[in-house]
This record gives structure tokens, C-alpha cells and sequence, in this order.
């Protein structure tokens, strides 16, 4: 992560989402489905599919999102300001508002222990950790750019988290996952083509990103989740 999750000295905007509120930014919006309760919320495409990862591994572990309960994109401030709220970039997630309200002195939650530390590994602050006495315990914002988001989702892969077997939602990820990843390694062989020709360095360690056999690797892990 290029960013602390719990630094809001720097904007989303800043971090490369381009305008939140009062810019309507549905059309940049992308709807995932948490796979057990069905529940849907609209993100940011560029945040959707680790949204869709972590929320499915909320639900295996066996806190469901409630139906009318859970929303994600809306095109707001934050609440008694002028100043954007991460909803109105579809960066973040009010999750079972009822059982999880916003507000000052003593905190209700039924947000399990587990949960703020599952959504933190992958770069999403939890609102019951705000600095002073109001706390908003529904509220989950992912807080990093649009390169991070990448990483996360690929990091959450790699750690196994979402659903398994693989549903045919899941499948339609990957297939866009694979493909992203395709041209974006394609892309970096190009410049090194570019830079005087030839193949990339064979020297980097069998671990650096750039690697043949890194790039190979990625790629054969994401097609064999695919046709699982």
C-alpha cells in the first residue's frame, strides 16, 4: 500500500479516483454481490473486485450482510460538511447500519474482532477505529489508489480469500483478472523490447515481479482458478 489506511490527509481524489461529490460518478460504478445473503452494493470498478473477494470471505466466516442494510456508492458529502464523502467515489461500505449505528459516547457493533483486521490487511480502515468519540462502526473505506486496489485484490488471491469453489460471478473476475494481467505484463515486455531490445534482464531473483517465470506462474494461477 502507497498510502496508511488511516491517513486522511491525502483525498481520494489526490490518490488518483479522480472528482468525488458533487460529481455523480455512477457510470463509474460496478455492482458485486455478496454471495450467500445476495446482498449487492455498487463500488468503484476499480476497487469492485476486492470488495467482492472480502466480502465473500466475511460471509464464509459467517457474518452476513443484511438485505436494505448495506449500500455502498452514494453521491454525498460527509455528513454536517461540504467535503466528499468516500461513498461518493464508491470507495466505501456501510455494512448492517441497524446493528452497527454511527454515533458518540459508548459504541454498539456486532462487527465480529476478526472483521476490522481481515478488511485492514487489504487496505480498508473500519470506522469503530475513528479517533474520538464519534465512531461509525458500519462504515468500512478503502484508502488506497488505484494501483493498490490492484494489489490488494491480487494479494487477497493469492492468500485464498473469497468464496471456493469458484461461482460463475467469481469465474467472469478472473477471466477480466487474467486478461488485465496479460496486458499489463505484455506491456512491460514491450518497453524492455523498446529500451534497446532483446529479452528482460535474466539475472532479476526467480521472486521479482518482472520475472519469466514470475509472470508465468501468475498467470497459470489464475487459469487454473478459473476452470476449477
Amino acid at each position: 500500500m502507497q498510502f496508511r489506511i488511516n491517513d486522511y490527509s491525502v483525498s481520494a481524489q489526490d490518490k488518483g479516483w479522480g472528482a468525488g461529490w458533487p460529481t455523480d460518478r455512477f457510470s463509474a460504478m460496478a455492482r458485486v454481490t455478496a454471495d450467500r445473503s445476495g446482498v449487492a452494493v455498487n463500488v468503484h470498478k476499480g476497487v469492485a473486485r476486492l470488495a467482492d473477494l472480502l466480502l465473500d470471505e466475511t460471509e464464509r466466516r459467517g457474518y452476513l450482510c443484511e438485505q436494505h442494510h448495506t449500500g455502498g456508492f452514494c453521491s454525498r458529502p460527509i455528513r454536517n460538511t461540504r467535503k466528499p464523502s468516500n461513498h461518493s467515489w464508491g470507495l466505501a461500505l456501510d455494512i448492517n447500519w441497524t446493528d452497527n449505528p454511527a454515533g458518540r459516547g459508548p459504541m454498539r457493533t456486532n462487527i465480529p474482532s476478526w472483521m476490522p483486521r481481515l478488511w485492514a490487511r487489504y487496505g480498508w480502515y473500519w470506522g469503530g477505529f475513528y479517533r474520538g468519540s464519534f465512531k461509525d462502526p458500519m462504515h468500512f473505506e478503502f484508502m488506497g489508489s488505484p494501483a493498490d486496489a490492484r494489489d490488494m485484490a491480487r494479494m487477497a488471491l493469492a492468500d485464498g480469500i473469497g468464496t471456493l469453489p469458484l461461482t460463475d460471478t467469481d469465474k467472469q473476475w478472473l477471466k477480466k483478472e487474467l486478461r488485465d494481467a496479460v496486458n499489463e505484463h505484455a506491456d512491460k515486455l514491450f518497453r524492455w523490447v523498446g529500451h534497446g531490445g532483446g529479452d528482460p534482464p535474466g539475472l532479476s531473483p526467480a521472486n521479482h515481479p518482472h520475472n519469466h517465470k514470475a509472470i508465468l506462474d501468475q498467470l497459470n494461477a489464475l487459469e487454473r482458478q478459473l476452470h476449477k
